[in-house]
């Protein structure tokens, strides 16, 4: 065990070195070294009682650091070099270290030491505003006088010297006395008054003892009067400058000065805590105050109180003789007076007492702030005519050899134009001009100052406009702009004088300088309510009916604000004018407000991002652009590009909005439209290069949308009757089939299967495809058989079919299958077997009669060019089938009947013959 000690000991005497050597209070590192001592040192003491005899006397090896460790701390102290929280800790380190290391015998020098040393560690922590530290460095040190005070009585009741006795009994009490204290101080800094007052009177018993400590006790309830005063606990304020007060009371160590600066707080502390209650006490500390001794502020505090309490003129007007009347009166007393005196109404006082001061101090460089007081009182009595008299006065005395001092002159300024507003906000524009040419007026070329005399000049000319002085208007804001041409104020003053004067064109370049001052980076006055101003200029414009500059202002507004909420506000008002300007002038560029809308979208997207709480408000602005968004596109039917861009515009707003039933369908429905707008574009492009992009773009808008329907069914929206009614997926389909087949994808045979598993397919939907296979540049006729098959088969397949469209898909599909090359003969004449089917077994007479004519001389015509060129099996073939048809003819059969025999019988001859080529004539298509 004593090896853990001494290894223990080690470590702080290592520690206590490094520390002693240091001597640096802004290192970190010497910090933190008193900081683990200090916790070394506290888990020591702790362990001391529990310590043998024989591991006690080991610690006496630290007692010869501890005093170096003291004697550091007044060095540094000294020096200012360390805070107060350091110093606290290295002398309470060295005080505990102190009492670990030295004997627990007795011993009168060794304890004396310990008392003194805990009292100054204790006023060390006080110092560092660490109240319970020193609590408990006190109690500690308590012990130690206790102790010294009990050998004392020992000594006495041993016999020992009188005089000796009676000087060791006083040294103690003296201890105890400065303890007390001390331990006031930890007390209250705690809170806790009755134990800081027990203490307080303890110590106060103890003063016959120590006359001399009584003017000590007396500041120190000073102190704590003046801390509660400051925390604003006047009650307890009041008792401990009370307390002060008593106990300075005679004594020369604090005097009447002290005494009556005790009183004057008291005064204060009393009309603090309850003015009313207590008024007539404050008013007995203040008299009682210039009593000790007669001070200015003593007579201010006193006229504070006799105003409060309602005195009469008479008294009111002896305190404050007694105030001006002190030889150390100053400038700033008298104008306190003359403010406190007016805030009681006693204008008429604070007058006279102005008129006084003027006279006092006529050739103090301070009188101009008394000029202006009385200017501030004549207005506050509303003596108005006489205000107007003392200004002019002032102004020729400042022009003519009795010069206001500039901050003095700032104050006058303030002051006329203070009145200025007044009269502006009352609609007296006459009085407010009156106000105004006064503060000109004190303007000179010596101290002239651009920014206010443009700023007063743009005033002058607000009011000439108010009272339609046009001329007078344009001048002063002309002035505005020789003195602060890069003011946008200075321009807004010139815009409203042209916009009044129906100068259309001038207000027009006026606002244009504007937009490029609020863009430029270096506007030369405060830009932060350059957008108020822009919409202001536009509102103005519009109630004047001139869209135009209107447009101009809000679009300024929209490209250089900096608030996202106010740039959509000017997009809104912008987007409204253009949709105005465009029904009354169809030349209006539309482009103009699809970037409106754009730029929206842009500004709501940086709102949603940049806090969730922004989402309700920017669905409440989506849904209002969503709206002029799609009504503009379904009004775009001649301009595919733009019902693209706008189709495009409502679906990213959309995804703004929440993912709820009715918006993810509005997607959908978006995507489609700008699916079908892109198609649209890439069908009248003559460019190969746009029309690529468009036909790229709308199989992205196919994609887009496909998703937005899985999200539908996955979120249980779309119900399978729903589904089944709906028609997007079919036109996803044609679309998409369309895109693919101009772009020449291999893909587009899937969508084409993709389209045979649709339920309950449309005939309409193939026939569609086939079309679109065929149309340039897609020339996929292979694509486009199959199709026309599957429309026939679905057509037929109806309970009443539709023989009509069924013949010219047969039409169809005979014309591309004779088209391509002679290896699809066959395959005609097998649609011909088909055609023929339908019309003897199912056509009931349906088929269209001119639909059984081209078929029939379709086959004709192949079976005669079979003929001419010798291939009689083929020509028979085909002329066989013709024939067939001819029967279905009605009202045209004799026009063919005989001429078909009998070439016919011809071709029946010649492959008897073998040989014979007679060659016949072709019918006419």
């Amino acid at each position: 065990m004593i090896t853990e000690i001494q290894t223990f000991i080690a470590q702080i005497q290592a520690l206590l070195k490094e520390i002693c050597k240091g001597e640096n209070g802004t290192n970190k590192q010497w910090i933190d070294q008193i900081d683990t001592v200090m916790s070394l040192v506290t888990d020591l003491h702790d362990e001391y009682t529990l310590m043998s005899k024989e591991q006690r006397a080991v610690l006496s090896l630290l007692e010869t650091h501890a005093v170096n460790l003291w004697n550091v701390a007044v060095a540094l102290k000294t020096k200012e070099s360390i805070s107060a929280l350091v110093n606290a800790k290295l002398r309470h380190i060295a005080f505990i270290l102190v009492d670990c290391s030295t004997p627990v015998e007795f011993n009168e020098n060794t304890w004396k030491k310990k008392i003194v040393m805990g009292m100054k560690a204790g006023r060390a922590w006080l110092d560092s505003k660490d109240p319970v530290r020193a609590d408990q460095v006190f109690l500690l040190t308590d012990q130690f006088v206790a102790s010294v005070q009990k050998a004392v009585v020992e000594r006495k009741n041993e016999g020992a010297a009188a005089n000796v006795i009676e000087k060791q009994r006083m040294d103690v009490l003296q201890d105890m006395f400065k303890l007390m204290c001390y331990k006031a101080e930890a007390a209250l800094a705690q809170v806790d008054q009755q134990k800081a007052l027990d203490l307080v009177l303890l110590a106060k018993e103890m003063l016959p003892s120590f006359p001399r400590e009584g003017g000590y006790l007396s500041m120190l309830c000073y102190n704590f009067g003046v801390d509660m005063y400051q925390q604003q606990k006047y009650e307890q304020s009041v008792m401990w400058l009370r307390e002060s007060f008593e106990l300075g009371k005679g004594r020369q160590t604090i005097g009447s000065r002290n005494q009556a600066r005790t009183l004057r707080l008291l005064s204060n502390a009393y009309l603090e805590w309850n003015a009313k209650e207590h008024c007539q006490k404050a008013l007995n500390a203040v008299t009682l105050a210039n009593t000790e001794q007669p001070h200015p502020a003593g007579f201010y505090l006193n006229l504070r109180v006799l105003l409060f309490i309602g005195e009469a003129d008479g008294p009111i007007e002896k305190a404050i003789e007694d105030i001006l009347h002190q030889s150390d009166v100053t400038v700033d007393l008298g104008l306190n007076v003359v403010q406190l005196v007016s805030q009681h109404n006693r204008t008429q006082i604070a007058m006279e007492v102005t008129k006084t001061l003027l006279m006092n101090f006529e050739k103090s460089p301070e009188v101009g702030r008394i000029i202006i007081s009385q200017l501030e009182l004549l207005i506050q009595m509303g003596k108005v005519k006489e205000a107007k008299e003392f200004v002019e006065e002032s102004i020729t005395a400042h022009n003519t050899g009795k010069p206001l001092d500039v901050t003095v002159k700032k104050r006058f300024h303030l002051v006329l134009w203070e009145q200025a507003a007044l009269a502006y906000e009352a609609k007296d524009y006459r009085e407010a001009l009156e106000w105004y040419n006064y503060s000109l007026s004190l303007f000179s070329q010596s101290d002239v100052e651009a920014h206010n005399l443009a700023k007063l000049y743009r005033n002058m000319a607000s009011c000439y406009l108010h009272v339609e002085e046009q001329d007078k208007a344009l001048e002063t804001a002309e002035q505005a702009e020789r003195w602060e041409p890069r003011s946008i104020h200075t321009q807004f003053i010139l815009y409203k004088v042209y916009l009044a004067g129906a100068d259309v064109d001038k207000a027009k370049c006026v606002l244009q300088k504007m937009c490029k001052m609020v863009s430029s980076p270096d506007l030369g006055d405060d830009n932060t309510d350059t957008h108020d101003i822009m919409c202001l200029a536009a509102q103005m414009a519009f109630e004047e009916n001139h869209q135009l500059i209107a447009s101009l202002a809000l679009e300024c507004v929209a490209n250089s604000g900096s608030d996202p909420w106010q740039v959509l506000t000017a997009l809104r008002c912008l987007i409204r004018l253009r949709l105005t300007s465009q029904d009354r002038d169809p030349r209006t560029d539309p482009s103009n407000i699809d970037r409106s809308i754009q730029t929206a979208y842009h500004k709501l997207l940086q709102l949603q991002n940049e806090s969730k709480e922004n989402h309700c408000q920017v669905q409440n602005e989506a849904s209002w652009f969503i709206k002029i968004a799609w009504n503009l596109a379904l009004q775009c039917e001649e301009s595919p590009h733009r019902m693209k861009t706008l189709f495009s515009l409502c679906q990213q707003l959309s995804s703004l909005c929440p993912c709820d039933n009715s918006n993810l369908t509005r997607q959908k429905t978006c995507m489609l439209m700008a699916a079908a707008a892109s198609l649209q574009v890439a069908r009248l492009s003559t460019e190969e290069a746009e029309k690529k992009y468009c036909l790229e773009e709308a199989l992205q808008h196919v994609k887009n949308c496909r998703g937005l329907i899985n999200q539908l069914q996955q979120n249980a929206l779309v119900t399978a009757e729903s589904k089944g009614k709906d028609t997007t997926e079919t036109l996803l389909l044609l679309y998409e089939f369309e895109a693919q087949v101009k772009l020449n994808d291999p893909m587009s045979e899937q969508t084409l299967e993709q389209a045979l598993r649709l339920p309950n397919p449309d005939p309409k939907t193939f026939e569609t495809l086939a079309a679109l296979a065929m149309e340039p540049p897609a020339q996929s006729k292979n694509l486009s058989v199959r199709a026309i098959k599957v429309a026939i088969r679905k057509h037929l397949q109806l309970p009443q079919p539709d023989f009509t469209k069924c013949s010219k898909l047969f039409h169809s599909l005979v014309q591309l299958s004779l088209s391509v090359d002679s290896g699809t003969r066959e395959e005609a004449l097998t649609y011909y077997s088909e055609v023929l089917e339908v019309i003897d077994k199912r056509s009931q007479g349906q088929y269209p009669e001119m639909e059984v004519l081209w078929l029939m001389t379709k086959a004709w015509n192949c079976g005669i060019n079979f003929y001419s060129s010798g291939r009689c099996d083929e020509a028979e073939r085909w002329c066989s089938t013709s024939l067939k048809l001819l029967k279905y003819l009605d009202t045209m059969r004799a026009n063919y009947e005989e001429h078909m025999n009998t070439t016919y019988g011809q071709i029946l001859a010649r492959m008897e013959r073998l040989g014979n080529r007679n060659q016949g004539k072709n019918l006419q298509e």
